[in-house]
């Protein structure tokens, strides 16, 4: 069985609870957002002990999975991997969301754009140097989440289908996913080519390199 926990990663318990067990792997990927800037006024990133203390706290009842800073590769993990997560809205008498199929993984990646980090601007996830996908991508693959992006790559557009996100395993974005009305994360990095496809010797090399 792959490792309910990201290798490395803090834990900061909150409740578990099942998945709908309907087959499939999902991953959703979101942004804090957590600050409006512009590129005539960027912002400083807010500290992750911020965002992980609120999480854990007043915000648990919007927790993800992992909260993610692409900047350090620190990682928090609030939920098992088994255990659905409380990131997206959850329509009554519409399709499954936070609970859809055997695992549906929610990452926040610590950012916004134009976000400020050591006197350099962001202006995308893309553009960050998103230290730490080679732990975060091989842990999504173990769990049988494939590289694909159903709806294709985010932009900053939504672009949604229920019956897509139904029947499809893979990468979504906030924004692709129904019932939501959000348009992050926006421009990813390229996920599936900048973190080559492990095989089970190299994620246990890489899981004791963190231990």
């Amino acid at each position: 069985m792959a490792d309910l926990y990201l290798p490395g990663a803090e834990r900061r318990q909150l409740d578990d609870a099942p998945m709908a067990g309907d087959g499939g792997s999902r991953t959703i990927w979101h942004i804090t957002w957590d600050r409006n800037a512009t590129a005539d006024a960027p912002a400083d990133l807010v500290p992750f002990d911020t965002l992980a203390g609120y999480f854990a706290g007043s915000g648990s009842g919007a927790a993800p999975h992992l909260l993610w800073d692409p900047f350090t590769g620190r990682c928090a993990q609030f939920f098992a991997a088994t255990s659905r997560s409380k990131s997206v809205v959850n329509a009554a008498g519409g399709v499954e969301t936070n609970r859809k199929g055997d695992v549906c993984l929610q990452i926040e990646s610590l950012f916004f754009p134009y976000c400020r980090v050591g006197g350099k601007v962001y202006p995308t996830l893309a553009d960050a140097p998103c230290t730490g996908l080679d732990r975060i991508v091989p842990w999504l693959r173990s769990w049988g989440v494939p590289d694909v992006w159903p709806m294709g790559p985010p932009t900053w557009s939504a672009n949604r289908s229920a019956t897509v996100w139904d029947t499809r395993s893979g990468h979504y974005g906030h924004s692709q996913v129904p019932e939501n009305d959000h348009t992050d994360p926006g421009p990813m990095p390229d996920l599936f080519g900048s973190v080559p496809n492990t095989t089970p010797a190299d994620r246990r090399r890489l899981d004791e390199e963190v231990r």
